[in-house]
């Protein structure tokens, strides 16, 4: 009997420990995790919400210094996160790059449909990251990376590509961002190995957050 009662308490006390921000081990609760990431860029207040910005695009496997001047690459777009997103006055319609942008933002881990649990870590620019995923407010699983050091957003696997992040910056108001993005396709998606050749890469030469959506692209 005192066996049984003893295996109960165990299997009681078990399941009452929280989510681990580590695959295998019990470390920092996902809640804990998440509230880390969004101090470690100034606090809640501090996400970007409605902005503008200028940046410079590149289809590439190479990645390239930024050249003075504008360049073909070169475009502004105007983002509501989780809403819409203008490149002058016409809207992209495609769903990935809303989600993306939702994610950089770090407002996704805030919505209330968001299911968040922690993943394994991996390495980003050959330091260690731990991950959460997020599902529920979005049709595909989504997992962001965070440097165990900063705290800071390192990498976004999303679908069959990964986006890693770096060069951080801020507004005049004090909003932290990254503002390069290199993105590279999954080899084997199954087993998470990136293609050693990036795809794409961005640069962000300007950002201004504003306070509301301009009046034509309401």
């Amino acid at each position: 009997m005192q066996n049984t009662l003893g295996i109960v308490a165990l299997v009681v006390a078990l399941l009452a420990r929280p989510l681990c921000a580590h695959a295998g081990e019990i470390d920092t609760p996902v809640d804990e995790s998440v509230a880390q990431v969004i101090k470690a860029v100034g606090g809640e207040e501090k996400l970007l919400d409605v902005f503008r910005f200028h940046e410079r695009v590149l289809i590439t496997s190479k990645p390239t210094p930024l050249a003075a001047g504008e360049t073909k690459g070169n475009r502004t777009s105007v983002v509501k996160v989780g809403g819409g997103w203008w490149v002058g006055t016409n809207k992209r319609n495609k769903d990935k790059v809303r989600v993306l942008c939702w994610a950089w933002s770090l407002r996704i881990l805030l919505d209330d449909k968001s299911k968040i649990e922690a993943i394994p870590d991996i390495v980003v620019n050959k330091k260690p990251a731990f991950g959460l995923r997020v599902t529920g407010s979005v049709k595909e699983p989504i997992d962001l990376f965070f440097d165990k050091e900063s705290k800071r957003l390192s990498a976004i696997d999303y679908s069959d590509t990964r986006h890693v992040f770096s060069n951080w910056k801020n507004t005049k108001d004090g909003h932290l961002y990254a503002a390069h993005v290199a993105g590279f396709r999954f080899a084997d998606r199954k087993l998470r190995t990136v293609q050693e050749k990036q795809w794409y890469q961005t640069d962000v030469l300007e950002l201004i957050p504003l306070t509301e959506l301009p009046s034509g692209l309401k």
